[in-house]
């Protein structure tokens, strides 16, 4: 890793006048070095990697720096993000930039999702190759979104009124835009990516990769699939692949035939070298085959998928058999091959979350050569939040039963009895929330339990976050459900966030591939840390900061498993997330809320 000197400089810790396009009156203690650094790693082409906690104002920073740096060298900046409901805080920032300087911004979201002519969650029609009412050529009209920075859906009203395909038409002003704010499969996902298909040069090109903890497990996801014997007979049974029966009976032999070996070492080869005897292509250059005939028929993405992640290199892939019915899996289990070849195009990328921890490791994972690795301190004050660890618990496999789970149930118990306001317990499953959840019922008084379930969409989330803001209430969740990372708690909604259990992902064959992997690029100890620890320390950040969004918010974060206390573990957190042993947790919670 590199390290530049040029950016060791001296910093300032205090508030001053913002200058150039940064979007608010003055640049906060906390944001000047990080946009001091921004500015610097664009004009020297070189990558930042920003851990930058929750309310540093990172977006602000990141924009500002991208777009001044655009401007001058007449580029274009992508911000990309891993959900939908993240575009929004870009547009609004951009609106404040666009008062300084009137640049071209484009929300572009999936096609599906901007299609006006779709009914009831049915395919475009343009994917089956039918014409549609706002079907017509969009040439001359990008104006329409260039003119203001507009979000999707008030673009989508402005072409539905003008009679034209608001995904069209983003595209023709994307190909002009200063900033253009999409997901990240625009970027790292398979075939030409967003740049090459509008024809613009990457080498301009500043990458700003928000929520970039999310980025390894995303590419590993999208490059990774599975097949089963019904979704073959299905494939088969469908009109659009009437041409490839032959291709798809070797498929379905081939899978027979390592259901029946009990195949514990799957290579590429099993699949390839019969597809290639035959056809002539192997299974990537099928599933290309299989997506132009289908014209994205139903129930036929899942085989190409497939196809295209089993033609991943052997060395970065885990080939396995599962399940009753058999399930064949293949796993992507390091995303530098997907994200290193776009990171080297392009001018520069400043890739940041709050919870990026440590950079040096997501620089190592996502293939970042000759980056910069910054972590920024929280700007709130530190006496508003306070964190402890209890041992009195454990989630660990051995030590589960209806004894450990009434410890936890009444430890969560005590502990919510001394908060004021409402309190998060996120577990490690649903089935151990499960558990939980029985016993406490009859444990926490006149608070109401809100439960986050598996099944549950947008509007269920919307709902229980409703009935938060009324009454006290206990809200049971998991730490890798939506709660935990993907919904803002404002105004202090929280008081206190319960982290049960160290959430440690279970082991797999992915996961025992991936330490081989790691292991023999940076030996057996960073490995561990990679693949198991600092992931789980990443999820126990995520959770604890739905807590304390703003400097004026005070909380509480109670961490309860043994293993918080042992040193490995402590040293892997930030340094500004110092976890205290309690003595009495009870105690203790009601001693810093005393202190309102």
């Amino acid at each position: 890793m590199l390290f530049m000197e040029a950016c060791e400089v001296d910093h300032e810790n205090a508030e001053g006048q913002a200058s150039g396009l940064f979007p608010h009156p003055v640049v906060r203690e906390g944001q000047e070095r990080f946009l001091e650094d921004a500015r610097m790693c664009m004009a020297h082409r070189t990558h930042l990697l920003a851990h930058a906690p929750t309310g540093l104002g990172k977006t602000a920073v990141a924009l500002t720096a991208a777009v001044e740096t655009a401007v001058a060298s007449g580029g274009v900046v992508l911000f990309m993000t891993s959900r939908q409901s993240q575009h929004a805080i870009a547009i609004e920032t951009l609106r404040a930039i666009w008062r300084k300087e009137r640049i071209g911004v484009v929300d572009l979201i999936a096609r599906e999702d901007m299609c006006l002519a779709a009914r009831n969650g049915g395919r475009v029609p343009c994917s089956r190759g039918h014409r549609c009412f706002f079907s017509r050529d969009p040439d001359g009209k990008q104006g329409l979104m260039l003119d203001y920075p507009l979000h999707t859906q008030e673009a989508m009203r402005l072409c539905l009124r003008a009679g034209l395909c608001p995904h069209r038409v983003a595209l023709r002003a994307a190909s002009e835009a200063r900033v253009i704010v999409a997901d990240y499969n625009q970027m790292f996902g398979r075939g030409p990516n967003l740049l090459q298909r509008l024809g613009r040069r990457e080498g301009d090109a500043i990458l700003v990769i928000d929520e970039a903890h999310n980025l390894p497990s995303r590419v590993m996801g999208a490059g990774s699939g599975h097949l089963t014997a019904a979704a073959l007979r299905r494939a088969r049974g469908t009109s659009a692949l009437r041409h490839f029966t032959e291709d798809l009976d070797i498929i379905g032999e081939v899978f027979e035939r390592l259901v029946k070996k009990g195949a514990e070492h799957i290579r590429a080869s099993d699949l390839d070298d019969p597809l290639k005897a035959s056809c002539g292509v192997d299974a990537g250059g099928l599933a290309e085959e299989i997506e132009v005939a289908s014209s994205g028929e139903d129930g036929l993405e899942g085989v190409a998928d497939f196809l295209h992640a089993w033609s991943a290199p052997e060395e970065v892939t885990v080939r396995y058999l599962d399940g009753d019915p058999a399930r064949l899996h293949v796993s992507l289990i390091d995303p530098s091959p997907v994200t290193a070849p776009v990171l080297s195009r392009v001018r520069c990328a400043l890739i940041m979350s709050g919870t990026l921890h440590p950079p040096e490791m997501f620089a190592d994972l996502l293939g970042a050569r000759n980056a910069v690795c910054r972590s920024y301190p929280s700007p709130f004050p530190e006496e508003n939040r306070l964190v402890l660890a209890t041992g009195k618990v454990s989630s660990r496999y051995r030590s589960r039963g209806q004894a450990m789970y009434a410890s936890i149930a009444e430890e969560i118990a005590r502990c919510a009895y001394k908060v004021p306001g409402n309190v998060a317990a996120f577990f490690p499953s649903y089935e151990f929330m499960g558990h939980a959840e029985e016993m406490l019922n009859g444990m926490i008084g006149d608070r109401n339990v809100l439960v986050e379930r598996r099944e549950h969409g947008k509007n269920e989330r919307d709902a229980l976050l409703h009935r938060l803001r009324e009454g006290r209430n206990m809200l049971l969740a998991t730490v890798s459900g939506s709660f935990a990372e993907g919904v803002d708690f404002r105004d202090n909604l929280l008081s206190a966030v319960i982290v049960v259990g160290l959430p440690l992902s279970p082991p797999s064959r992915e996961m025992e591939a991936m330490l081989h992997r790691m292991g023999a690029r940076y030996g057996a100890r960073k490995a561990d840390l990679y693949v198991q620890v600092y992931p789980a320390v990443s999820r126990v950040l995520q959770a604890a900061g739905r807590a304390i969004r703003s400097e004026t918010d005070r909380a509480a974060v109670v961490l309860m498993d043994d293993r918080y206390l042992v040193p490995q573990f402590r040293k892997a957190f930030p340094s500004d997330f110092q976890i205290d042993r309690e003595g009495d947790l009870a105690e203790r919670v009601e001693e810093f809320f005393a202190r309102l």
